[in-house]
């Protein structure tokens, strides 16, 4: 099943490859990533969807919420 996650980040070059890491670390497959600026102050929302399972995604929360530069993360 497909699950859909919303971040707000720091917009730092490393930032991409850490969360792409945690999915990959794991096995995840990312099915579609989407990555906005929202302002001039650095921060950006990005949104992506992955096939796990329930269990998986709310373990996926709370691995993205300890990145220093993820402010924010749902589960949509």
């Amino acid at each position: 099943m497909s699950h859909t996650f919303s971040l707000v980040i720091h917009n730092e070059p490393s930032v991409l490859l850490r969360i792409s890491g945690i999915f990959a670390r794991r096995g995840y497959y990312i099915s579609s990533l989407r990555l906005n600026e929202r302002d001039t102050s650095g921060v950006s929302e990005m949104k992506l969807t992955a096939v796990c399972t329930e269990n998986e995604a709310t373990l996926l929360v709370s691995q993205l919420k300890k990145l220093i530069d993820v402010l924010q993360v749902n589960k949509l």
